[in-house]
């Protein structure tokens, strides 16, 4: 709805948690007795984006329903849609109630005689943090009668009876008492919390009522992809939309649990892990997988060699600087990488003796130990691991082998491992 000078927005949509503490869908599902299944339906329908009342519980109807379930809106008649049509009417409202001796509690309340809370002239606020009356109206006089709303179109003429609040001085209340019957007033403003109170409120409404919210509900939800439509016509039927990704996390479950190892089990230097897991909507899906016991390292070398530099513009002097390289050797043993670079590093350069100096400086080849860690080589948890090399054996085989073989293993990991030493020709002799 828009006004001059600034957008108002229909404050009755709330995140679909705010509709489940309310009541407005089950803790239970009628077609399993899945723990994880309800635990992933009834998440998903929490986690969607903000929405009216009546929409998250025609979610959870058709949820209910089954995969196979096709319902028309007569058959979604239930505590959860009664209650949501309430929140529709605008009869229960995120206001306030005022325990006995107590401050001001915020909650979903409704008042007694079951009058509009709001969108009418003391509640009509349109901001989603604040409610839809102010607590100070609590314990006030209050008239509430009926009255028509004529709206003139160039077409129309509209004529509607809504029911209207309006606050009134206590102390003068008798004036009031002889009005028509279709205006009433009461000492004080007086509400409820919803909380304790659903079966009382599930049957404030009629039928037609309710049904008439539920089939605005489902125009809604089929426009915009929230439901499907399975049949037209009088007494059409929907389904819920979500099957397939309910279908697939319930697969992901069941793989999860159907794990033919124990978390721990070690067999040829692997060990069976969760691998990545992840949380949905409370349930925790494992993608199992056998990583190496053992931290994969691997051991290089690297020579420092140096190099003159004549400066410029012709200056006859001469600065010393130096280029780095990898040697193409790989160590997966630390102690023997260590003894190759002490025995490079004791070279006398050059081989005839002669000391070599550049402004008074050693010129030597330099060499380094430099060491990596293998990062991300797994196997997938179904694997038999039993015919698997050992990790350190698969990451040499793989540097060392041709380029066929390294494939070939690089197949049965989950993630393939870059080739950067040994043969790179497609077949050995």
């Amino acid at each position: 709805m828009m006004g001059w000078g600034r957008q108002m927005y229909y404050t009755g949509y709330r995140s679909p948690e705010v509709w489940a503490e309310l009541g407005m869908i089950g803790d239970s599902l009628s077609f399993t007795t899945d723990e994880a299944v309800t635990k992933l339906a009834l998440g998903y329908i929490k986690s969607q984006g903000i929405e009216c009342a009546m929409d998250t519980a025609v979610r959870f109807t058709l949820l209910n329903a089954g995969e196979n379930g096709e319902i028309n809106a007569k058959q979604m008649l239930n505590r959860y849609t009664r209650l949501a049509a309430l929140v529709e009417m605008n009869i229960i409202a995120d206001g306030w109630y005022l325990p006995e001796g107590e401050k001001p509690v915020r909650s979903w309340v409704y008042a007694e005689g079951t009058p509009k809370l709001w969108k009418n002239q003391i509640g009509n606020d349109y901001n989603y943090s604040r409610t839809h009356f102010a607590a100070h109206l609590l314990n006030h006089a209050i008239r509430i009668y009926e009255y028509e709303d004529r709206n003139y179109h160039s077409w129309h003429v509209t004529k509607t009876k809504r029911l209207a609040m309006q606050k009134v001085d206590a102390r003068n209340i008798s004036k009031y008492e002889s009005q028509p019957d279709t205006m009433y007033t009461t000492s004080k403003f007086t509400t409820y919390p919803v909380a304790g109170n659903e079966r009382f409120l599930t049957q404030v409404l009629d039928d037609k009522t309710v049904l008439k919210a539920i089939n605005k509900s489902l125009n809604r939800m089929v426009k915009s992809g929230k439901a499907i439509q399975v049949t037209a016509g009088r007494g059409r039927t929907f389904r819920w939309d979500a099957w397939g990704w309910l279908e697939n996390y319930r697969q992901k479950y069941l793989v999860t649990m159907a794990k033919q190892r124990k978390l721990g089990d070690k067999i040829n230097g692997w060990e069976f892990t969760k691998g990545k897991v992840s949380v949905v909507h409370g349930v925790e899906i494992c993608e199992h997988e056998w990583r190496p016991i053992e931290e994969m390292t691997y051991y290089v070398i690297k020579v420092e060699l140096p190099c003159v530099q004549n400066s410029h513009w012709g200056s006859k002097k001469v600065s010393l600087s130096s280029t780095s390289h990898r040697l193409p050797y790989l160590f997966m043993n630390k102690a023997d990488a260590s003894q190759t670079v002490n025995e490079l590093n004791t070279q006398i350069f050059p081989s005839n003796g002669l000391a070599v100096r550049v402004n008074s400086t050693p010129v030597a080849p330099k060499y380094t130990l430099f060491s990596f860690t293998v990062k991300n080589m797994c196997v997938r948890g179904d694997a038999m691991i039993e015919e698997y090399l050992t990790p350190h054996e698969m990451f040499e085989r793989i540097q060392f082998a041709s380029s066929d073989i390294a494939e070939a293993l690089n197949k049965k990991l989950k993630h393939s491992i870059k080739k950067t030493f040994g043969s790179f020709t497609k077949k050995e002799e």
